[in-house]
């Protein structure tokens, strides 16, 4: 058995690494049992008393209700969806796959608030409300506010009114937020009593940086829920996991789930296959293959993948352009297959933040850039890429 602090040690120098404790016991995931995969291991989610599966569902891209249903069948408790996902739709899907069994299933949404425009009472409970409809449910387990880089907007008085509305009413049971800014977020919701649970990226090449500030959340009694557990999602067009003995998707989620800090984890599952894949790697063993899968998919991928909770680069940036946001909405659309959404959350960033003049600059984000990514180039091909 090749230890997980020995791995990150090996790729991931100056970084603290976990071993294999707790979670990381389990039996090879080449077992051929019977029948479908289900979840093997369920964790309770921070101090909420909710038991959710160790792999759970996320519902970013979802056309299928049936699919939903699949994985619950499958022993999946934990779905993660959106106001703005799929345009409203994936909350109607998930409704519609959870009818008459809501009791049995943990269900996220969450929501977006712009400031100023978007923080006021009445709206925020508006839009709960539209939400709670689509869903088909009087209550959601967990709210979020939604991509938030700093947790100010949780102290506004209309969004605390707001919420603390929804809980009396039964309507939400706990709050939280999920972030793309983890190193800042991360260490602010220490003393933010709205943070019940926290979603966040957490994945092979990201989340080792993190670890010291995940640790502290999980002390505290904050739930966990790792996102984007896949690390940018480019094995298909990665010479060297082709025809690879082990999944790298089940490898970068048993790299996950093998911390003792990380309560689930929410891949996208929008086909049958995508449960019955993730599923096989619930509760299993971080072992030697999969660590080699995962040092060759660093090894094609560690140039090309953004790390979206990096940030070293926007400082560095003469005209103030997202450039995270960006690669993160191209990453969609490349390897996530998700053009259209893609585009629209493009089309919905401020001008100002997006590369139109990035012809023209001397390219200070690649300077700023730790991981030697060729940023101003993808920068121009990604705004060429997103342009309707």
């Amino acid at each position: 058995m090749t230890s997980r602090r020995k791995f990150l040690g090996m790729f991931s120098s100056g970084f603290l690494g976990l071993g294999l404790t707790g979670r990381a016991a389990g039996r090879p995931a080449s077992g051929q049992e019977a029948g479908p995969p289900q979840v093997r291991k369920y964790n309770v989610l921070g101090r909420t008393g909710l038991k959710v599966s160790d792999v759970s569902c996320g519902a970013i891209s979802l056309f299928n209700p049936n699919v939903l249903r699949y994985a619950f069948d499958c022993g999946v408790t934990y779905f993660d969806t959106a106001e703005g996902y799929l345009r409203t739709l994936s909350e109607t899907y998930l409704g519609q796959a959870f009818k008459g069994i809501r009791d049995k299933v943990v269900i996220t949404t969450k929501h977006a608030l712009q400031v100023p425009k978007d923080l006021d009472r009445a709206a925020i409970i508006r839009r709960m409300d539209a939400s709670l409809q689509r869903l088909q449910t009087e209550y959601v387990d967990c709210a979020f506010v939604h991509n938030i880089g700093d947790l100010g907007v949780l102290k506004n008085e209309e969004v605390q009114a707001a919420y603390a509305e929804l809980k009396k009413a039964g309507k939400v049971r706990f709050t939280g937020f999920s972030t793309h800014n983890a190193k800042v977020t991360l260490d602010q919701a220490l003393t933010e009593p709205f943070v019940q649970v926290v979603l966040f990226i957490y994945n092979h090449m990201e989340g080792p940086a993190l670890e010291p500030l995940v640790k502290k959340v999980r002390e505290a009694g904050i739930g966990t829920v790792a996102m984007k557990v896949f690390a940018g999602n480019q094995q298909g067009r990665l010479k060297g996991l082709v025809n690879a003995a082990t999944s790298y998707p089940q490898a970068a989620i048993r790299w996950v789930l093998s911390s003792p800090l990380i309560d689930t984890c929410i891949p996208t599952m929008s086909s049958y296959a995508h449960v019955e894949e993730y599923l096989a790697a619930s509760d299993r063993a971080l072992d030697r293959a999969a660590l080699q899968t995962i040092a060759r998919y660093r090894r094609e991928a560690g140039a090309l993948y953004c790390r979206v909770s990096c940030g070293e680069c926007l400082p560095a940036c003469p005209r103030g352009v997202a450039v995270n946001d960006v690669l993160r909405y191209a990453m969609y659309f490349e390897d996530y297959g998700m053009e259209k959404e893609a585009i629209r959350y493009y089309a919905e960033l401020e001008t100002g933040r997006k590369p139109i003049d990035c012809r023209d600059c001397r390219g200070a984000c690649e300077n700023a850039c730790p991981y030697g990514l060729r940023v101003r180039e993808r920068l121009i091909r990604s705004h060429d890429l997103l342009t309707a």
